[in-house]
């Protein structure tokens, strides 16, 4: 699945899509707000959620950009450097 794709989808096909596919990559905590980034085939997903609004929660998809930037301490790329 592209991201176009993903987009294309309604709300609850992205859920559907999203639990079937996504494996979690890292997350973060800021203001009592919850990030987590999950890795989709060739892109990312993140899901927000909010302690203000329990119950409510939003899929952002993207591919790079300043929305990778808060996880990039906590993914873990070593393995990388062994196969250099």
């Amino acid at each position: 699945m592209t991201i176009r794709e993903f987009e294309l989808l309604n709300e609850e096909n992205r859920y559907i899509s999203w639990l079937a596919k996504a494996v979690e990559v890292a997350s973060y905590e800021n203001d009592g707000c919850y990030y987590i980034l999950y890795q989709m085939d060739s892109f990312y997903v993140e899901l927000w959620t909010s302690q203000l609004l329990p119950g409510n929660a939003c899929l952002i998809a993207f591919s790079a950009g300043e929305r990778l930037e808060p996880y990039l301490e906590q993914i873990d790329i070593g393995w990388v450097k062994e196969l250099i």
